[in-house]
């Protein structure tokens, strides 16, 4: 009896230890589908942002070295995702997608540098630039801004990955600096010649002010710089020409 009744205490103790065994194994994997389930809305979240980045970044100018760099960390997050979720077709499809995009930029930006030759860019790249880059209002230029900002995170975080080389985190963190320049810049210079077309010289001339503000920040050099500074001169003097107070339309202008 004594016995039997050890032998009944043994078999309900390994039931017990076996179903905290069980319990807990499936609590394990529980966790890890629960991280692997994170980890996916991390990394889905991560690629519409860098996708959202590259179509900005491509309205504003076209620089086939910074979008093969987007790309690729685009290309590195859905390797990942697909590691993380093997069945997603339209994975697969997008990484040949992107891969083919690479590609193509790395074709692009070889024969971009031939044709450069180290000097300046082409006079229908800049007449491009300056139509992409003159934007309508403030919002459009912190929207635009932003976007330069979050391209200088991902090509930072490559970096940090060892995917991207030192020499080119630099030379795009200059382009990038530029680029949110010549935005700010063209952008203020065509607010301030819609608000003179529309008779409105205080805000013409505040949005002129702007305009030389940012010009005095660097980031543009050469003919650009010049020709922005000589815009700017000329048209201030026009207005104050124009003016019957000069003063008053300058403190009204820059908002003292």
């Amino acid at each position: 009896m004594i016995f039997s009744n050890i032998f009944m205490l043994f078999c309900l103790l390994s039931l017990m230890a076996g179903s905290l065994l069980l319990a807990r194994v499936a609590q394990e994997r529980q966790e890890q589908n629960m991280i692997r389930l994170y980890r996916l809305a991390a990394l889905d979240r991560r690629r519409a942002s860098t996708r959202n980045v590259i179509r900005a970044l491509q309205d504003l100018d076209e620089n086939p070295e910074l979008m093969r760099i987007l790309y690729q960390g685009l290309k590195s997050d859905l390797l990942r995702i697909q590691g993380l979720h093997p069945g997603r077709a339209d994975i697969d499809s997008e990484i040949r997608q992107t891969q083919n995009a690479i590609s193509s930029l790395a074709e692009e930006s070889r024969v971009d540098k031939n044709d450069k030759g180290g000097g300046d860019i082409s006079d229908q790249r800049r007449q491009r630039l300056e139509r992409r880059t003159s934007l309508a209002s403030e919002r459009e230029i912190q929207i635009s801004r932003a976007y330069i900002s979050e391209a200088m995170v991902i090509v930072r975080r490559l970096y940090q990955q060892r995917q991207v080389r030192a020499e080119q985190m630099e030379s795009v963190g200059r382009y990038l600096s530029s680029l949110g320049v010549t935005v700010a810049v063209n952008s203020y210079l065509y607010m301030g010649e819609t608000a003179l077309l529309q008779g409105d010289k205080i805000k013409a001339l505040g949005s002129y002010r702007k305009a030389e503000l940012m010009l005095q920040r660097g980031g543009m050099t050469g003919r650009e710089r010049m020709e922005r500074q000589g815009l700017i001169e000329a048209r201030k003097h026009e207005l104050m020409a124009q003016s019957t107070n000069e003063h008053g339309l300058l403190l009204l202008a820059s908002g003292e």
